[in-house]
């Protein structure tokens, strides 16, 4: 809560879903498991982690940038303490927040309960560092 503020998004009626990215349906619209599809009216616009709340794979994280809508099923995460961008994605990923989700039929997380989750700060020099050195090394996990 005082490093991340986290806000669930708004409902869309599947009739406004595009599965193509045209030019009356521009913006990605962000669900449980990633882009959902486009939609040609954004809810929310900034550079943001996003934490899938519901599905099967809940507690995944991308990011959002630009203009996009967030459904009801993700969780627009508003950084503070000069945290960087890069940062939060990765260390939210490296949280494995899956592991914080309801044990249902379909899985979910609450909001509430990834707020209270201790994250320790480093300083936004030392984040920095960890984002370009995860992606000098990313291109060797991922190829093997």
């Amino acid at each position: 809560g005082s490093v991340f503020s986290m806000q669930a998004g708004k409902n869309i009626k599947a009739s406004l879903l595009s599965d193509a990215q045209t030019e009356n349906t521009p913006y990605p619209c962000f669900g449980g498991n990633g882009i959902r599809g486009f939609v040609a009216k954004p809810n929310a616009s900034g550079d943001y982690p996003i934490i899938g709340r519901q599905g099967a794979l809940c507690g995944n994280v991308k990011r959002a940038s630009g203009d996009f809508y967030a459904t009801e099923h993700a969780v627009i995460v508003r950084c503070f303490l000069n945290a960087d961008i890069a940062w939060a994605c990765l260390f939210l990923s490296a949280l494995n927040l899956n592991q914080y989700a309801t044990a249902t039929a379909q899985p979910g997380l609450a909001v509430s309960k990834i707020s209270e989750i201790l994250i320790p700060i480093p300083p936004l020099a030392e984040q920095h560092r960890i984002v370009d050195r995860f992606v000098m090394l990313e291109p060797l996990v991922t190829n093997q």
